[in-house]
């Protein structure tokens, strides 16, 4: 059996797993290349100085660095950016001295990437007056190699545990198993998604239209309450190490959109350590302590939830011209986004919406009507629940809403039992604690 690093991503969730558990096979993989030496991981945090993984005894004696990047589908100049910001930051630490640098990736580069790394490389080794083997690429073809030659690669590639499946269902049969920690039902069923859930969360489309177009414009999200909206900004900023800071305004008592104004002025306050200037119009003022923020971060704004329509309109078009503001006074505003998150549909309750159209991208969260299938078995099989008999009452009841769906899940492993009738007590409960 062959597998490839297409493969690696779907055999560890998606992205976010197959990043983790790539710099994990690297470290095993150079652990057992250089069996004679000290080679460690380094925990991932702020002040790492540029280190996944490195061979040498940190401070005693110059190291080499060993550099993770899961680049797979893409390799433009997000990603080359990425390679410099790293390889700086390695080369200019004031914490160990650099022997060597290498850089780790499943891609195979082509034509115009490899022009480009080797332009780069040889700038370097110059700037730095080093030697060729001073900056090292490691591709998806030659790690491959490497693992097999260290006979890593099935373990990497997880083909034993794929023999070993259909003997392990047939074992358990009925029989719960005991879960791990990080299996836990209070983790699969999570409410607030955290990088450790990231294997129970179901990847739609919507989540690639998230980030690809964050890229390049402001996010408007939108969608009834229970459809994910939050779980899907916060996760996809999270899995794209993007910094950003959240105005939740869940606690927020809306009586205006002075309310909320003043709420995002507070929270941008805190975050970046910088005063309003006094100035009456908050809008004003929220740009003012933007434009100095200099570095790339996302605003959040969510749990935008106001009943009276005349008030949630207000709040919709002075957000718009929030962003319209900033834009009009930042000089690199692509280097800041926002994203809104509202059950209304933004179109229904701005005003200006030629105007909004020019800033925002609306992403409408509602469609589970195909999706919720395929949650219901990532739930099941991660919680190793047979619900086969009442999968289609099940579904059938979760209205097309995950909230719903995890509820229900959630009433079935408190009761322990899986007959047909006993679900069917669980569906009950939770439709009759259902707020309409």
């Amino acid at each position: 059996m062959n597998r490839d690093w297409t493969d690696f991503k779907s055999l560890n969730g998606n992205i976010a797993g197959a990043r983790e558990a790539f710099e994990i096979a690297c470290e095993t993989l150079f652990r057992k290349i250089y069996s004679d030496k000290s080679v460690s991981q380094v925990a991932v945090k702020k002040g790492d100085d540029g280190i996944d993984v490195f061979i040498g005894e940190l401070g005693v004696e110059p190291i080499t660095v060993i550099q993770c990047k899961f680049f797979l589908d893409t390799f433009d100049n997000s990603q080359k950016d990425q390679i410099r910001s790293s390889f700086k930051t390695a080369a200019t630490s004031d914490n160990y001295e650099l022997k060597e640098w290498i850089l780790c990736i499943p891609r195979i580069i082509d034509i115009e990437e490899n022009s480009w790394w080797f332009k780069w490389k040889k700038k370097k080794t110059d700037e730095y007056k080093k030697s060729d083997t001073f900056i090292k690429l490691k591709n998806g073809s030659e790690l491959i190699d490497l693992f097999k030659e260290q006979n890593l690669y099935n373990q990497v590639f997880k083909i034993e545990d794929s023999v070993k499946i259909d003997e392990i269902h047939k074992a358990v049969v009925s029989k719960p198993l005991a879960l791990p920690e990080e299996s836990s039902p209070k983790v699969v069923l999570f409410n607030n998604y955290t990088k450790i859930c990231e294997p129970y969360y179901l990847e739609r489309q919507i989540d690639k239209d998230f980030v690809n177009s964050l890229k390049l414009n402001n996010l408007w999200v939108f969608g009834y309450s229970g459809v994910g909206k939050t779980t899907l900004v916060n996760r996809n900023l999270l899995i794209s190490d993007l910094e950003y800071c959240s105005c939740d305004l869940s606690p927020v008592d809306i009586k205006s959109s002075s309310d909320v104004l003043e709420e995002i002025l507070c929270k941008i306050e805190g975050k970046f350590n910088i005063e309003r200037q006094t100035n009456d119009n908050k809008i004003k003022q929220v740009t003012q302590i933007l434009c100095k923020v200099g570095k790339k971060i996302v605003i959040t704004i969510d749990e935008l939830s106001v009943k009276e329509e005349c008030v949630l309109k207000e709040i919709a078009n002075d957000l718009v011209k929030l962003v319209t503001h900033f834009n009009n006074s930042a000089t690199e505003s692509e280097e800041l986004k926002f994203v809104v998150s509202t059950i209304s549909n933004p179109k229904e309750i701005i005003e200006n919406k030629s105007k909004a159209g020019e800033h925002f991208q609306y992403l409408n969260c509602n469609n589970w009507s195909v999706e919720i299938e395929n949650l219901f078995e990532i739930l099941s099989k991660s919680l190793n629940l047979n619900l086969s008999e009442s999968k289609t009452r099940i579904l059938e009841s979760s209205q097309n809403s995950p909230r719903i769906l995890k509820s229900i899940f959630r009433k079935i492993v408190a009761s322990n039992n899986l007959n047909v009738i006993a679900v069917e007590q669980s569906i009950k409960t939770v439709e009759s604690e259902l707020v309409n």
